[in-house]
């Protein structure tokens, strides 16, 4: 398979006052990064684009980070689609920066560099914690849940077991939520979804029976949007009480799953106990006051590592032609209208660098032809990827991703010999539930 910089036409931008194209480089293909590209073309359509990833594949949290049965925010992939064919912009995935091809190469090469590499890995607890109790980032199970080949969970041990009939989630934001409502669901509420149904079964063979939420701050606080929670109360089969208060009245039947919040308990150690796992928590303002939680798992939904942005092994950054954006930026993810003004800001920003710099010529694409490996991909080649996955899907599932880089690198070179996904699932979790 050849590479982008082997395949991409001659797309000579037109130029500036000087002559010379601006060329910038975009290290990371998420929302950050695909709406920062989107905003460079609409404040100036002559610029010349490269947005690469380490993944085979684009809109990074888009694709891997929002929940699977959320498909009309993921929706957004089609107007980055869009961006890429454009002539003028490229998409090169499959490529490490720092690894496959140099920070420094970056600098030759652009005339200025955006870091949107997002956020790394799910933040930890720091508190006691038995090594051998069972704790899942949220991040990481969606991730899982979506397909994504680098989640931790696919390469660890334990990490495609049951998390049992009963479960503790630390965080009241909306992923936390997101978590509860795929844990909680039947199949046949993920139509159209896109959920990986073999990680599901393995994680979830049956809904989960008990899932309790806690925060450390009080209700009025927490950062969920209230109508992710009404979606979760919403969910057939699932009930939902806050602080001992039912959110939508008492069930009519018994529920399929409970869902317990609490608000001002704060973790103090998850240990071992008994084959489960033990929760002691303290009220907020009051130490003293000690409670106790057992259960199968504790999966943490405390927001991600900022420290783990993937930019601090690059030499250069204080380059005055490097610019930052979303989580390498301000250390959270944000939602999907926090990135696009964002990424407009950072436009406007690398913009007005640009057209104050003396006009000198960079190579772009052209000058990473000798850097890029075999196996990068092309945006030609995704979406041979993208037909792909939809082509293999289940009837009643919008795409069927594949789970392994092999896979996906397989299917960018259009090889017929891919692995295809039964037409009926089967397994607990294909039965219903109600």
């Amino acid at each position: 398979m050849k590479t982008p910089a082997e395949t991409a036409p001659n797309r000579a931008a037109a130029a500036t006052g000087d002559g010379v194209p601006f060329r910038v480089a975009v290290v990371g293909a998420g929302p950050s990064g695909c709406y920062t590209a989107q905003a460079l073309r609409k404040g100036q359509p002559d610029i010349e684009i490269v947005v690469l990833d380490s993944l085979p594949t684009p809109f990074g949290l888009v694709r891997y980070g929002i929940a699977p049965d959320h498909q009309g925010a993921k929706a957004v992939s089609r107007q980055f689609d869009r961006v890429f064919a454009q002539p003028g912009v490229e998409f090169v995935g499959n490529v490490s920066v720092g690894t496959d091809v140099g920070f420094e190469s970056l600098l030759e090469n652009f005339h200025a560099v955006v870091l949107a590499t997002g956020l790394g890995a799910d933040r930890q607890l720091g508190i006691d914690q038995d090594p051998d109790a069972r704790v899942v980032g949220a991040g990481d199970l969606i991730r899982l849940l979506n397909s994504d080949p680098d989640a931790r969970l696919r390469h660890r041990r334990d990490g495609l077991e049951s998390l049992g009939a009963e479960v503790v989630i630390l965080g009241t934001g909306n992923v936390a939520v997101d978590v509860a409502r795929l844990l909680s669901k039947s199949d046949l509420d993920f139509i159209a979804s896109d959920i990986d149904d073999g990680a599901l079964r393995a994680v979830a063979p049956h809904p989960v029976r008990t899932i309790h939420i806690l925060g450390r701050c009080p209700s009025h606080l927490a950062k969920w949007d209230a109508s992710m929670v009404k979606e979760l109360a919403q969910v057939v089969g699932v009930h939902v009480s806050v602080d001992g208060t039912p959110l939508l009245g008492e069930p009519a039947v018994s529920p399929r799953t409970t869902v317990n919040v609490r608000f001002e308990r704060v973790p103090a150690s998850i240990r071992r106990h008994d084959d489960r796992i033990r929760v002691t928590t303290h009220r907020a303002g009051d130490s003293g006051r000690v409670d106790h939680l057992d259960a199968d798992t504790v999966i943490t939904a405390l927001g991600f590592d900022s420290s783990a942005a993937h930019v601090t092994r690059f030499g250069g950054l204080g380059a005055p032609n490097v610019f930052r954006v979303g989580g390498p930026a301000t250390g959270r993810l944000g939602n999907l209208a926090e990135n696009r003004k964002l990424a407009a800001d950072t436009a406007k920003d690398v913009l007005a660098f640009l057209r104050g710099q003396e006009p000198q010529h960079r190579a772009g694409l052209d000058g990473l032809r000798d850097r890029l490996p075999a196996s990068a991909v092309s945006f030609e080649a995704w979406q041979r990827i993208d037909e792909a996955e939809i082509r293999r899907a289940r009837p009643d599932r919008c795409r069927t991703k594949f789970t392994t880089r092999d896979e996906l690198l397989a299917a960018a070179a259009g090889s017929d010999a891919l692995p295809f996904i039964p037409l009926a699932t089967t397994g607990p979790a294909a039965t219903q539930e109600n």
